[in-house]
């Protein structure tokens, strides 16, 4: 539920610092208010906001010696803030300075969990060569040359004994097969290289840290609030 702050302030110059530390502390231009008028419109404005008639009166007679009438609607802790900051400038007299305002700012650390990739272990695969005796039989034909004399008793005609006393030469070659060594590669196996992807889940224990900011009221503020 909202409450009304009212105070005086000495003068309008010191109300409008006022309204700008309020505004600057989070309060709405729309909370925050100088209530003006004769003294019944003056009191009439602050009874509606839940005052009585005879506190109302008070400040509308203030508001007729000069000083200014500031209000400030506001819920929970934060009517006791403005209720804080309208008395510090109730005291003020215009041409004074304020002190700057303290803050104490609460902190709280969140825990956020990313992902990195890292080395988890890989296989190398490396090649080497080897040799083995083999062996494979194979058949081989080798001509051999024979001189076989042979017994002969034949008339020669008168034209081939010219012939068969000329010189001449007869030559005969043997032949020998050899082993011709070829060699054929083949491929007879492979060794394929892949990645499979496997997911699991993992829970992240960590601390974090929050500041706790605890309020103790010194003294009670003189500004009113209903």
């Amino acid at each position: 539920m909202s409450a009304t702050v009212i105070g005086t302030i000495e003068s309008a110059k010191v109300a409008q610092q006022a309204i700008d530390e309020l505004l600057k502390a989070g309060f709405q231009d729309q909370d925050v208010e100088i209530l003006e008028g004769d003294e019944d419109e003056i009191v009439a404005v602050i009874v509606e906001r839940g005052f009585d008639e005879d506190d109302a009166r008070g400040y509308a007679k203030a508001a007729g010696r000069g000083k200014t009438v500031l209000a400030a609607r506001a819920v929970g802790a934060k009517a006791e803030k403005a209720a804080a900051i309208i008395e510090r400038y109730e005291t003020a007299e215009e041409g004074s300075e304020l002190e700057a305002e303290e803050t104490v700012s609460e902190i709280e650390e969140n825990l956020s969990v990313g992902k990195s990739k890292v080395a988890s272990g890989g296989v190398r695969v490396t090649t080497h060569v080897s040799e083995r005796p083999v062996e494979q039989t194979v058949t081989l034909r080798d001509e051999q040359l024979e001189v076989e004399h042979r017994s002969a008793d034949r008339k020669l005609k008168p034209e081939e004994a010219e012939a068969a006393f000329a010189e001449k030469t007869v030559e005969m070659l043997g032949t020998s097969e050899e082993a011709n060594v070829r060699k054929e590669a083949r491929v007879t196996g492979e060794v394929a290289l892949g990645k499979r992807v496997e997911e699991h889940k993992e829970t992240v224990k960590d601390t974090v840290r929050r500041t706790e900011v605890e309020v103790e009221k010194i003294k009670p503020g003189s500004a009113n609030k209903r």
